[in-house]
């Protein structure tokens, strides 16, 4: 928790937030996710690790989990994991499509702060996201207000969102499906 409080302190529009994830913030996120699949997840805005933890405790041996870092400190808190079940990228989430296959990917957990960033920068990273999603998957993302809904509906086929108060501050949390299934 100290170590996410000094990365803010440094970068807060990077980390776009002084606090980590909730457990409670997690579990609204990854509820719509089967995990007695074999899933192919990709975590941007990875952190320090809380939500990559609840993915680790759920996913079953034959899952695969791909967390996006940019912040070299966080990820090197996030390689402590040391899971067989995870790759870390220092890499930006636009990127998510030159480590990713195209189509082969059924959820995208995403803790970036899009408010922070410019039109340009989300539409990249939503774009590149939409890219790698199998038909049928869903992007999953938390924000701290509903400004950027319509960004997403513009481009998944179904947009629902969510809310926990158990947060600091509190969250609401988009689940946008891409079309195709």
């Amino acid at each position: 928790m100290l170590l996410f409080l000094k990365e803010s302190f440094r970068n807060i529009q990077q980390t776009g937030a002084v606090v980590a994830s909730s457990p409670q913030l997690a579990r609204t996120m990854l509820r719509v996710i089967d995990f007695r699949q074999s899933l192919s997840i990709v975590e941007l805005g990875a952190g320090t690790g809380s939500i990559t933890r609840q993915l680790l405790r759920q996913m079953n041996d034959r899952s695969r989990l791909r967390s996006f870092e940019i912040n070299p400190v966080l990820t090197a808190r996030l390689e402590r994991l040391s899971d067989p079940r995870l790759d870390i990228f220092q890499a930006g989430a636009e990127a998510v499509n030159h480590y990713c296959p195209l189509h082969s990917v059924d959820y995208i957990v995403s803790g970036l702060p899009l408010a922070n960033m410019s039109y340009a920068q989300k539409s990249a990273i939503l774009d590149a996201s939409l890219a790698v999603l199998k038909p049928g998957g869903y992007y999953i993302q938390f924000q701290y207000s509903l400004n950027d809904l319509s960004l997403l509906q513009q481009r998944f086929g179904e947009v629902r969102w969510g809310f926990t108060w158990l947060n600091l501050p509190p969250a609401f949390v988009y689940y946008a499906k891409k079309e195709g299934a």
